[in-house]
């Protein structure tokens, strides 16, 4: 893709990919706090509520490559102010939403939304900034984010402790409109339009994969639905498959597999995927924790999780930069440890409800971040083949937000199966029963970041 500037102010392009990532931040974590409340207004259990996050991120996971692909064909700013329309229109649908399904089936359309705008900022970074600017257009896409996730669970706690649960989502309007007219007038207009074509057989069995995989794991364990989970499940791997084959005959394929070829590249995906799956896991099950067992209002609960984002707000830059001068595998040993040792820390503390230990827990899941989402991130990048380098970003992205998916739908499963609470209402959850569940989780954290340790250590960093 080649660097377009010519007269294009920069300061409100730099408000605009920062405002985005803000707003995508802040969804992805404002919506956690208010689980416990949804789940008692809508009438349903721990479990099946997890399906308000998990179909948000499913669907940025599933179509953020191919809103990506039709953006850089020359329709960034189309692709941008559709996604935002997007977002805002089915926002109001989410507010408006009396059920579990309609809300499920309005988050749907606002993933999609986020896609499209996730996909279209770092793509107007590399057409529209100079070359001297690049890195700090992608910087600022990182902060918006890390702000977004700072904000929201405050904001979140804030919004349900004053208001209703719906204004958690109707919070975007006034969002919208501050930021359209902006997008209208300064992202530059879409001029030249390439006619290489867009993969669609390849992001229709994607989305498909991972709508059948997530479905398989929400439903596994619930009354009446183990079997068509299996099916589910079968189906995820079949369609994966094709996946691979139509991918490995497309010249341009949307995802090229061939980097999987590399042990020490799938070392690195699982290890940062692993990361982001089981890091949302957690804080997916927290905020019911805070309610159920200690008695926090959605305020405080806001309050609790929002240590974490600080944390990574404060340290990620200079962690990131220190692991560019003196090496990423360390780095990313230390991000696996941290997240271990947060979960050993929280099965220890929970039961007691000892809150400054939780409190440490948290500060760790912010160390976490911020060395995963510097050094780990860019070691994808280190260690895929030169053939295949240019998918860098794209793997990078789809292990985040796929992890994000499937961390919240696993952990959604195990704690179903565990308490056999799928049929029970939140409201009727009792506080031993949560907590059970709750520390079988953290122990399976604990086996599974002990897993990524070892995978970060076992590979070096290039000479």
């Amino acid at each position: 893709m080649r660097y377009e500037n010519g007269s294009i102010s920069l300061l409100p392009l730099f408000f605009i990919i920062a405002f985005v990532a803000l707003i995508d931040g802040m969804d992805g974590s404002i919506v956690n706090i208010a689980l416990p409340v949804l789940a008692e207004s809508l009438g349903t259990d721990t479990g099946t509520i997890a399906w308000v996050t998990v179909t948000y991120f499913m669907m940025i996971a599933g179509t953020v490559l191919l809103f990506a692909k039709i953006a850089s064909n020359g329709s960034v700013k189309k692709v941008l102010i559709g996604g935002m329309l997007l977002f805002t229109i089915s926002s109001v649908l989410c507010a408006l939403s009396n059920s579990l399904a309609l809300l499920a089936i309005a988050r749907i359309v606002q993933g999609t939304g986020a896609a499209m705008m996730g996909a279209s900022t770092p793509i107007i970074c590399v057409r529209y900034l100079p070359p001297n600017r690049l890195a700090t257009g992608l910087g600022i896409i990182t902060l918006g984010s890390a702000l977004g996730y700072s904000v929201g669970p405050a904001l979140g706690g804030f919004i349900l402790s004053a208001l209703s649960w719906h204004w958690v989502f109707l919070i975007n309007i006034p969002i919208a409109a501050v930021i359209l007219p902006i997008m209208f007038r300064y992202v530059p207009k879409d001029t030249e339009q390439t006619k290489e074509p867009v993969d669609l057989a390849g992001a229709l069995t994607f989305l498909a994969a991972i709508v059948l995989g997530l479905y398989a794991l929400e439903s596994y364990g619930r009354p009446g639905t183990t079997t068509g989970a299996l099916v589910s499940a079968a189906l995820c791997l079949i369609t994966l498959a094709l996946f691979s084959v139509i991918e490995l005959r497309k010249k341009r394929p949307l995802l090229n597999v061939r980097a999987f070829k590399h042990w020490e590249f799938v070392f690195v995906f699982i290890s940062f995927m692993m990361i982001n799956l089981t890091y949302m896991g957690v804080l997916y099950l927290f905020p019911f924790y805070f309610d159920i067992n200690v008695g926090f209002d959605s305020l405080t609960t806001g309050l609790y999780l929002l240590i974490p984002s600080v944390v990574t707000l404060i340290i990620v830059i200079p962690m990131s930069s220190m692991s560019d001068k003196r090496g990423k595998r360390p780095f990313s040993i230390a991000s696996c440890l941290c997240i271990t040792a947060s979960a050993a820390i929280c099965y220890y503390a929970v039961p007691d409800n000892n809150i400054p230990l939780i409190v440490i827990a948290l500060i760790l899941l912010g160390i976490t971040w911020s060395l995963c989402g510097g050094a780990m991130a860019s070691r994808i990048i280190d260690k895929i083949s030169e053939e295949t380098r240019e998918m860098g970003s794209s793997l990078m992205t789809i292990a985040i937000y796929v992890g994000c998916a499937v961390g919240t739908a696993l952990y959604a499963m195990m704690f179903i199966l565990y308490t056999k609470s799928g049929d029970i209402n939140f409201s009727d959850l009792p506080p031993e029963t949560f907590l059970s569940g709750f520390l079988f989780t953290l122990a399976v954290t604990v086996v599974l970041c002990a897993m990524t340790v070892i995978m970060s250590a076992a590979v070096r960093d290039k000479d």
